[in-house]
This record gives C-alpha cells, structure tokens and sequence, in this order.
C-alpha cells in the first residue's frame, strides 16, 4: 500500500500530451500547495514516470493522441501500483464514460475545470484511497486470523436464495474459490433438523448462534463444525464464522470411550511417566492390588508391584512395548502370575510422554493347566496314573535299564467277576468299588512302585525289582487285597478276586510294550486257568494266551460267516421210545481250527459277552428249524433252548422271545429255555425275569441241576417247569450209592414241586432201568440218540415209527 496523503505537500504526476494545458496545470497545482512529480505525455511514459516517482495522486487525460489511451494507463497504474487515478478530459460521451468507470477512477473532471474543483476532486479521492489503504489492511489482517485459527466465513441475505463461504474451508469440501457460493437451501439441508432449527432462530431480532453442529459435505462424510453466527437486523443478512472441529470431536469422543474402558476394565491399568511412577489407576487396579490410587500416585510400579529375588533386573519397566508373564505382589504381600503388557505414549516428535502398563491375573488360568496337566497323567476316577502316565514311566524306566542295567517288573491285575457287580448294581456301585480297590492296592506298594489304572477294571504295577520271589510275594498281597471283602455305599458287601500276570524286563522282553504285552499274555493264563491266581510270563504261556485270542477272534468272524451250526438231541419217553422234544445244541466248525468243542468257545463267548449275539441267532434259528418241521409234516413237540446268564440278564428278553415266536407262527407252548443254577445267583430280579418268559406260554426248565449249590427254599419258588438231572450223577448209577441216593432225592424233590424230570447223559440200558424205576421217564443221550443236522434228526425221528412218516423231502 501507498503511504497515507497527509492534506498539502501531496505528490502530483500529469499525464497530458499538450504541452501549455501540462505547464498550466503544473503551475496551478504547485500555488495550491501539491508537488508535480513528473509531467508525461503518452501512455508508457505515464506508467514508467509512476513506478519511477511514485506519486499520490495521477491526473490523466484520457486521449493521449499518439501517446495511447489514458483509461489503460489508468488501468495499469491502479491495478499494478495501486496509485490513485482522476481523469482529467475534454470528453464526456457516455461511452468514454463507461470506459473510464470499468477502472473505478477515484474521479472524472471536464476541461476546462476550475482549480477549486480540482482541488476538493484530490482531496475526495486521496481520503478516499485512504479509507481503501485501511480496509485493505484490516482485511489483510483478518484473512490471516481466519486462516490462523483455521476458521472460514459464510454470509446471506434474508432475500437471497444463496449463501456465500469464504476463508479456511474443511479440507473435505475440495478447492474452493474465495467467496464461494452455494444455494442456502443445499447448505440448511445438510445439518441435522435440530441445528437447522438454530439457524432459523437466527433471523429474530438479535438471533445469535453459538454451537458445535453436524454438517455433511460433499462426499456425504459428516463434519463437526463449530460455528458463531449473528444475524445483523439492519442490514437483513446473517454472518458468522465457523472451523472445522471433527478431528477434536473425534478425538474427544475416543477419549470418553477411553475412559470408560479405563473405569470399566476388568484388567489391571496404570498409567506411568517416563521413568515408570504412577499417575493414575483404574478400579481394577485397586481391586486386583488392593492399593489405592492415592497409595502409589508418584511411586514408581515397578518398586511395589513386581516381585523379584536377589539378582533380577532392578526394573522391568523398561520403555517399549512388552508383554509376557511376572509374578505380582499385592499390598497384603500376597503374590500372583499375571500377564502384563507394557506400550509407550508418544508425542508428535517421538518423544516418550506416557507409559501404560495393564496386566491380568492368570491364577486360575495357571491353576487350569496344572488341573489339565494331572488329567492328562491320571485316571479321574481313581487318581492313579493312567496308561499315558505309565506308558511315559516306562519309557524313563527303559532308558535307566539301558543306561544302568536296571531292570523291572510289571504285573498286569485283571478283577475277575467286576462286570457282574457292575451290571447287576449299577455303574455307580462298580465305580465306588474300583475307587476303594484302587486306595487299597496303591496303600500296599512300596516307595518306589508304581500303579496305573488302564481302564474298565484293568490295573498294572511296576516295582523295581526282578527277582521272582519278590514279585510273587508282591502279587500274593495284592491278590489277597483284591479278594478282601467291599462294603458299598448303599449297604452292600461284595467280593471279587483278581487274574494277575508278571514279566520283567529284561527276562521276558527287551522293550517296555512287549513287556506289558508279556504280563498280559500272563494275566490271560490265569484267567484261563481258573482265575483268582497269578502266573509268571513264560513262552508256553504265550502260546496259550495267543490260542486263546486266536480262539476270541474266530468267534467274533464265526458269527458273521455262517460258521455256526445247530445240531439238535431227541428227548425220548424211556417207557414207549416216543420223541418229546429237542434241545439244540451249538457246534462251531473253523476254517482255521476244525471242529472247536462248546468246553473252548461257550466261556469264551461268556467273557467277551458274544453269548447275547449268539443266543439271540441260536433262538431264531431253533424256531426256524421248528416251524420248517411242522410245516413238512414233522411235529416235534417241544424245542428247548440253553439261555445264558447275559441273555437273562437284558431287560427286553422276555418280549424279544415273544417276537421271535410270533415272526415264525409258533405257539409258545413248543418252546423251553433252559438256565443253569448260576443264573439264579448272577441275575438281579431272577424270579421276575422268570416269571416273565412263563406268562407268555414258555416253559422254564432248569438245566444241570444238582451240580450248583441253590437253597431249596428259593428254587420252591422260582417259577419252574422241569428239572433237568446233570448227566454226572446219571454216569454212575449201578456203580456209586451216593449218586443214586442224590438222583433218588432230586426225583422226590420234583415230584413233590409238581416239575417235571428228564434225565441227561443216558448212554446205558442199565441206567435207564434204574431210571425207570425211580419214576424218571424222560431222558437224552446216546442210548438213544447223539446230537445231529437237522435232516437227520427228521429222518431218525421218522424211522422210530414208519418210514412212510418221512417228510417228502427226505423220502429217496
């Protein structure tokens, strides 16, 4: 900006091209006190003259003849050196006029022109420029605050449709011209309804705005702006300022959210200074610690928090991020495992102004993994170590052995007769007896031995020693433990015994799983040998124990594969010869094996529980074979059956028998299932399972009698049909008194329950006299008849009476 004109003294440059007029004014102009700087006469010279002189005030002429044109002269010198201009010209077409007016002159003065007009002409126009200087400047000054402070300008009129914006605008509203506008309505509409309300208030008198409010912009992205507005009644238009403050409103938002996460946490969280003393704490600070914020602001966290021994760190705060598990103490001097996390607050230069440490405790966690840890090691039902434990054990005791020389023994406990306590009385009896067998055997060890439970009711012991009579010392206890009687927890006393089987590493194996396999194959042999005993590991033993899997094996496939056959045994009246009955009896025939007598295969089925498939198959197939008897003509009146303990012990059997002889359309009279003594002792509820199968019609026979030890009153009253004499006390008769006294009592016993009486293993004519003349009328044996297919017992059966009898099928 020029220097303020200040009244005479003025500087003056003319621009004339003729001379006289040029001097005349110069002369006039100097009386009244201004001072002509330079005379010029066309339009370079003018603007050269007033770069050079640089004079307040340029009276021009408009037509400079050759010289040029004033009005751009004017132009030049206004915009580029913001020198005031007055026209001085002999011209005043509305045109020229026009012309001049486009340079907004500071006045326009008509040759000739009176020094007094002339002379107010300069003073208006020099206060007028003044004035511009002044507002120049102070709009200078005001861009540079708006811009400062970042703010802009926005500005309409009560009857406008527009809205004009100026200064620092969002980045987000793009590049923007100064004095941008917009319609009004575009820009109302993008506040929300309720500060759109704020600003209509604004057109009331006095209406003043003050408010943070949303606005969207271009992109529809929401912008915080803050904005002071007033509404100016006189002149009927509104203006205010507003910046944009979404990055504060942002900021202040997430610093709230901060703080509730701060308050709210269930983590530990202290805020430190650089050098680690506490600035502040969260409530879950307090509570974890039990320190209170106004105990450790300013004491440094690491002093009082973590716990350290003689020759850690002095401080584990260091800065930087960090995380990982420290052992805590609490102000009660109690400690803790937490996981703790340390991160570094920084400013815009790097610089580290703030350090927050937050930890949780993983006491529970750490409790949980140890938890896991011993479940992973131990049996839940007894707490002894599991086969993951033992397997890990002896792996550590093999590589002693291989590193030392030390060997060990391993014996391998097998309950017998827990399956039946554990079906008849519930799972939850059976689990309460192997917990107090299992506190009993491991009561029994010494220091350096060691019990597993394997599972089911398998345990195995591994002692340190390999000396035979030390072990069989070992195992008599154990074995006498095991047959030691167990009261229960609903009152009942119950005793088992145990199959126990020893090896020793490195006499019977040279690695630890042959050496349970080795104690195994030895419990196997006591098992088979009677149970109840134990037996030392040897090859023969292997042998057997492999004869015997061998034997389970093919049982399991025989079922499957059509390897199991019914042979079928007449029951004769010994008086007349007439068929009564038969009873089918099960033969197996082995690819592998050959024929495989019922003594081997019936226990092993027993045991491994197949003797439920099994009996099941040999029903249907008796029915089966009944029904094709009857259907070729071949009535056999009764079919009796051998049903096992298992078979007896299933809830349903009673109705499955119904459905069997239902499906094949026989009535249930034919039908005889035949138990042995040891179901009467082995099956809960055996009078009702009984009483079951004879509401449906089926006879109930008791097979083997006199060879188990029932109570007479019991058998009084089971509900029974026949007796079935076992075939030892039949082998002697003629030859022993004390078999044909017992036969003799077995006869009057069924004659007096009203039963009736076959006799087995008849094979002697003398022993069916004998027979006869105790009242025994009904007999099976050799004497007779053995077992045999199904074709030929129709085929013998039909030669007792007429061969014409025979089925067509068998007629040749």
């Amino acid at each position: 900006m020029r220097p303020q004109i200040q009244g005479r003294g003025a500087k003056v440059l003319l621009v004339e091209d003729e001379r006289i007029v040029a001097l005349d004014l110069k002369m006039s102009l100097e009386d009244m006190g201004y001072v002509v700087t330079g005379m010029g006469a066309s339009e370079d010279e003018a603007v050269r003259m007033a770069i050079d002189h640089q004079p307040d005030m340029v009276l021009m002429d408009i037509n400079l003849g050759a010289g040029g044109d004033g009005i751009n002269a004017a132009q030049r010198i206004m915009t580029d050196l913001d020198i005031p201009v007055v026209y001085l010209t002999a011209y005043d077409t509305q045109e020229t006029i026009d012309r001049a007016n486009a340079v907004a002159p500071y006045g326009y003065l008509i040759k000739p022109v009176e020094m007094g007009d002339l002379h107010a002409t300069i003073q208006v126009a020099t206060a007028r420029h003044r004035d511009q200087a002044m507002r120049q400047r102070l709009e200078q000054r005001l861009r540079l605050a708006l811009d400062a402070a970042q703010m802009g300008v926005f500005e309409f009129h009560r009857h406008s449709d527009a809205i004009t914006l100026d200064g620092h605008l969002p980045e987000h509203l793009g590049d923007l011209p100064r004095g941008f506008s917009m319609p009004r309505e575009d820009f109302m509409s993008r506040f929300t309804a309720e500060d759109r309300t704020q600003f209509t208030a604004l057109w009331q008198s006095g209406g003043v705005a003050h408010s943070v409010v949303r606005w969207s912009g271009w992109d529809e992205q929401p912008l915080w702006l803050e904005v002071h507005a007033c509404h100016f009644e006189s002149e009927q238009r509104v203006v205010g300022v507003f910046r944009d403050v979404t990055e504060s409103v942002e900021s202040a938002n997430r610093l709230r959210q901060a703080a509730v996460v701060f308050e709210s946490a269930a983590e530990a969280i202290a805020i430190l200074d650089p050098e680690g003393a506490v600035i502040s704490v969260n409530p879950a600070f307090q509570a974890l610690t039990g320190w209170l914020g106004s105990e450790v602001v300013g004491r440094n966290a690491d002093a009082f928090l973590h716990q350290r021994r003689a020759g850690d760190r002095s401080n584990s705060l260091t800065q930087g991020a960090q995380h990982g598990e420290v052992l805590c103490q609490r102000k009660d001097n109690t400690q803790f495992p937490a996981w703790e996390h340390t991160a570094d607050v920084r400013d815009e230069s790097g610089q580290v102004t703030h350090r927050v440490l937050s930890f949780s405790d993983i006491s529970a966690l750490r409790q949980a993994e140890v938890r896991i840890r011993h479940l992973a090691f131990h049996d839940p039902l007894t707490g002894m170590g599991n086969r993951h434990y033992l397997e890990t054990l002896l792996i550590d005791w093999q590589a002693q052995f291989e590193a030392e020389g030390r060997g060990f023994g391993a014996l391998f406990i097998d309950l017998d007769g827990f399956k039946v306590i554990n079906d008849t009385l519930g799972h939850d009896q059976g689990d309460a007896l192997l917990q107090i067998l299992a506190t009993r055997l491991g009561a029994c060890l010494r220091a350096d031995d060691f019990v597993a439970r394997l599972g089911g009711d398998e345990f195995v012991v591994l002692a340190r020693t390999t000396e035979s009579d030390t072990l069989g010392a070992l195992a008599a206890k154990l074995l006498s433990i095991c047959r030691s009687p167990v009261t229960l927890d609903k009152g009942a006393t119950v005793q088992v015994s145990a199959s126990i089987g020893i090896a020793t590493l490195p006499q019977h194996a040279l690695t630890w799983g042959h050496l349970l396999k080795a104690a195994d194959s030895a419990m196997y042999a006591a098992k088979v040998d009677g149970r109840d005993r134990i037996r030392f590991f040897s090859e023969d033993l292997a042998q057997q124990a492999m004869a015997q899997l061998s034997l389970e094996q093919g049982l399991r496939l025989a079922l499957g594969s059509q390897q199991l056959r019914l042979h079928y045994q007449p029951v004769v009246d010994m008086r007349s010869g007439r068929l009564t009955g038969v009873e089918a009896l099960l033969r197996w025939h082995s690819p592998d094996m050959g024929a495989v007598s019922p003594d081997r295969f019936i226990p092993v089925a027993e045991d491994t529980g197949l003797i439920v498939p099994i009996g099941a198959w040999v029903i249907d197939q008796a029915l089966t074979q009944m029904a094709r008897w009857r259907a070729d003509g071949l009535p056999i009146p009764r079919m009796a059956v051998n049903v096992s303990v298992r078979q007896l012990r299933e809830p349903g059997f009673a109705g499955e028998l119904a459905e069997r002889l239902l499906a094949h359309g026989l009535p249930a009279g034919c039908l005889e299932v035949e138990i042995t003594e040891s179901a009467l002792h082995h099956v809960e509820h055996c009078q009702q399972r009984l009483a079951d199968i004879q509401a449906l019609g089926v006879q109930v026979a008791l097979d083997d009698f006199g060879t188990g030890f029932s109570a007479l009153s019991s058998l009084r009253d089971l509900p029974l049909n026949r007796l079935k004499v076992d075939k030892s006390f039949v082998r002697e008769l003629g030859h022993n008194v004390r078999d044909a006294a017992i036969l003799h009592a077995v006869v009057e016993l069924g004659r007096s329950l009203n039963l009736g009486l076959t006799a087995e293993g008849v094979e002697r004519p003398d022993q069916r006299s004998t027979l006869l003349a105790m009242g025994v009328t009904e007999c099976q044996g050799w004497l007779y008849a053995k077992a045999m297919p199904p074709a030929e017992l129709a085929a013998w059966a039909a030669q007792q009476h007429d061969p014409s009898a025979l089925p067509l099928s068998l007629q040749t």
